[in-house]
């Protein structure tokens, strides 16, 4: 998924630790938290504490909205390209419709997550 991401979208290149990209440990993260949120797709609340991490690792790295669909459009190629025949469009909808939610999930709490760290107005 990064070779694809990099490679569109190389821009996006100084937002990730390039030393996890090389040694495979940050594929493999993403590898586990796409199959966590398949396993748990009809529980979503067990989602909560990775939610949570990813979305404080992406505020840390300045992640933004915008980014949300380069990702996906290179996830669900890889996903295409690893799948096979079996990527049909009712499993390809199926996921794009799951990345779109979860998305939406961390783009909120991420936006939670700015506003916390935010100043607190007094009001008199």
């Amino acid at each position: 998924m990064n070779e694809i991401m990099f490679q569109n979208h190389p821009e996006i290149r100084k937002q990730f630790d390039m030393s996890a990209q090389a040694n495979g440990s940050q594929p493999a993260r993403l590898a586990t938290a796409v199959y966590g949120y398949a396993a748990q797709i009809d529980n979503l609340p067990a989602l909560k504490s990775m939610v949570e991490k990813i979305a404080h690792r992406h505020v840390q790295t300045h992640v933004t909205p915008e980014q949300y669909p380069i990702v996906g459009e290179s996830l669900l190629q890889a996903m295409k390209d690893v799948l096979g025949e079996a990527a049909t469009e009712e499993v390809m909808a199926a996921w794009t419709e799951a990345y779109q939610a979860l998305s939406q999930v961390f783009i909120n709490r991420e936006h939670d997550i700015d506003e916390e760290k935010k100043p607190q107005l007094v009001h008199s």
